[in-house]
């Protein structure tokens, strides 16, 4: 499994709900489809024009780790500090390492310790701002 692609996730709609299960095929930001299969066991195909953002849950054991230690694994990552507010008025602070026009959106690696992700794909469209810090 690589980084974030694939694994459990949560994929939070542009109407508000949520679904939480695991990527059944490698997801990038070049991609226009998020295949997933839910915690029913029912295949999932979700378009990303549909999604606000895919939210690529920590293991366990990471997550206590990180908070044992008071500091995330990630927190020697590169890229530039990034506040994003979603057009729900939801706004996150991470790592974003970049973002090309032609994808349909970009990483964020959350800097929250206390966080329940790895890292969050951010669908470009479901963006109210996004400002880099610095």
């Amino acid at each position: 499994m690589t980084e974030g692609s694939r694994g459990a996730a949560v994929l939070r709609y542009r109407d508000g709900h949520a679904l939480r299960c695991d990527l059944t095929k490698e997801f990038t930001p070049a991609d226009r489809m998020v295949e997933a299969t839910s915690t029913d066991g029912d295949s999932v195909h979700v378009a990303i024009d549909d999604l606000k953002a895919v939210f690529f849950l920590k293991e366990q054991a990471r997550r206590d780790a990180e908070m044992h230690l008071g500091r995330s694994s990630d927190e020697g990552r590169g890229g530039a500090v990034a506040t994003v507010e979603f057009f729900d008025g939801e706004v996150i602070r991470g790592r974003m390492e970049s973002y090309s026009v032609a994808d349909s959106g970009f990483y964020l690696y959350p800097v929250s310790v206390d966080s329940n992700n790895r890292r969050i794909f951010v669908v470009a469209k479901s963006l109210r701002t996004l400002s880099i810090d610095g």
